[in-house]
């Protein structure tokens, strides 16, 4: 086997004949798509556990509901009954909002009304807060950076917040389809707020449309009966083994009226996207290392016919065809490992530098190629995963590997009195 492989590297050797320059560029070609894979499936990764981990910070572990859509009237008998599977949680009311900010009118927010102490139990508030303080008193409102930073908000400035609830109970519509003033309704005011501070969690589309107040201003806004929540944010000690607990609590809190949700559950199409997403750029870019295992045949068939009467003369010598079949299709092996090698460190190197590759290349187009708006982050997210690229480089090798198998056979079936007939 020593010998096999000592001709293979002997024939990968390039040289300056069309043969060595074709070997470099299917080299080249494996390079190309290996590293292309193992960047694109980093991104990929990173960018799906970023999310989980955006999703953690912004979400809760679980969540229970009132299946009727009424409020949870006591709330400390539902995180008892969580506190029995493990988990804790804190009652929460969350409803949408209209939020006027002088005469602009934002009509996609939505209000989460918490006790600050309780909250900060699960939340680092320190790291998400940027201006202000998150301290949560009467008549005080916690904003997201970017949102202030539009209306150019500072702390103190006052905020007013619309219950959708108490506007519609102000009109009634008529049997003939008219609108009406509902008389027996008193006149609707508007909360107004005072601007404590503004927050983020980096993640732009929770930051543009949630906004945080007391728990009782919340009960008082709405309108709800005060200790009332609408949700019961649950929490665990790992969140990704979460389902037989699920399981568990939807047996007994399901009797009584109340939906529970998983995080998981929540965000499944998101979830799913993203994984199929993953498989499906594998199995597209995968095609870059089949041409260059195409190139890599093309390479060996015109290097079988240059070592003609070499493989003639081994023959003569008493090689086998097995020996000479194994020479060609380690070269193709050769070709794959050393391709894969070289790929796998200039992908290593790319995902190290992503964000500033894609800066200068943000520059180069005039604007943004990764704008937070649209993707929700700071950053290009990137995850090297071990499995992923031992998957990748393996692959690579064996279609290396298969792509020198017709070569090889070709070899193999040489004639060595053909061969040498003109020696």
């Amino acid at each position: 086997m020593k010998t096999e492989i000592f001709l293979s590297g002997k024939y990968l050797k390039p040289d300056r004949s069309a043969v060595g320059v074709i070997t470099i560029i299917s080299i080249i070609g494996v390079v190309l798509g290996v590293a292309v894979l193992i960047v694109v499936l980093s991104v990929m990764t990173g960018f799906t556990e970023l999310m989980k981990e955006k999703l953690l910070d912004t979400q809760a572990h679980l969540q229970i509901r009132y299946m009727y859509g009424r409020t949870i009237r006591r709330p400390n008998a539902v995180i008892k009954e969580l506190e029995k599977h493990g988990g804790t949680g804190i009652p929460i009311v969350m409803e949408p909002v209209l939020m006027q900010i002088g005469r602009n009118l934002e009509t996609t927010i939505g209000v989460m009304g918490v006790k600050k102490d309780d909250f900060a139990k699960r939340i680092d508030l320190n790291s998400v807060i940027k201006s202000g303080k998150f301290e949560l008193n009467k008549g005080e409102i916690i904003i997201g950076d970017d949102l202030a930073r539009r209306y150019r908000l500072r702390i103190g400035d006052k905020i007013l917040l619309h219950s959708p609830r108490k506007l519609t109970d102000m009109v009634q519509l008529s049997e003939d389809g008219t609108v009406k003033l509902n008389e027996n309704n008193p006149v609707y005011l508007p909360n107004e707020f005072t601007l404590a501070g503004t927050y983020s969690f980096n993640k732009s589309d929770f930051d543009r449309r949630m906004v945080f107040i007391d728990f009782d201003d919340a009960a008082e806004l709405f309108g709800y009966r005060y200790g009332s929540a609408t949700h019961i944010y649950g929490y665990v000690d790992d969140p990704y083994k979460i389902d037989g607990m699920i399981k568990a609590m939807k047996t007994n809190l399901e009797k009584e009226g109340f939906y529970v949700f998983s995080w998981k559950e929540m965000n499944a199409n998101l979830l799913n996207v993203l994984e199929v997403e993953k498989r499906m750029m594998f199995f597209l870019l995968i095609f870059i290392v089949l041409v260059a295992a195409f190139s890599i045949t093309n390479t060996l068939i015109t290097s079988v016919y240059k070592k003609t009467r070499e493989i003639g003369l081994l023959k003569a010598l008493g090689a086998s065809s097995a020996f000479c079949l194994r020479v060609f299709v380690y070269q193709g092996m050769l070709v794959g490992i050393i391709g894969s090698l070289i790929g796998t460190l200039l992908g290593i190197l790319v995902v190290h530098f992503r964000n500033n590759i894609l800066d200068f290349a943000s520059k180069i187009a005039g604007h943004d190629l990764f704008p937070k708006e649209f993707y929700y982050f700071d950053g290009l997210p990137a995850k090297i995963v071990a499995g992923d690229v031992i998957l990748i480089v393996v692959v690579s090798i064996i279609l290396c590997t298969i792509g020198g198998l017709i070569p090889a056979i070709r070899a193999a079936k040489l004639d060595p009195a053909k061969a040498l007939r003109y020696e």
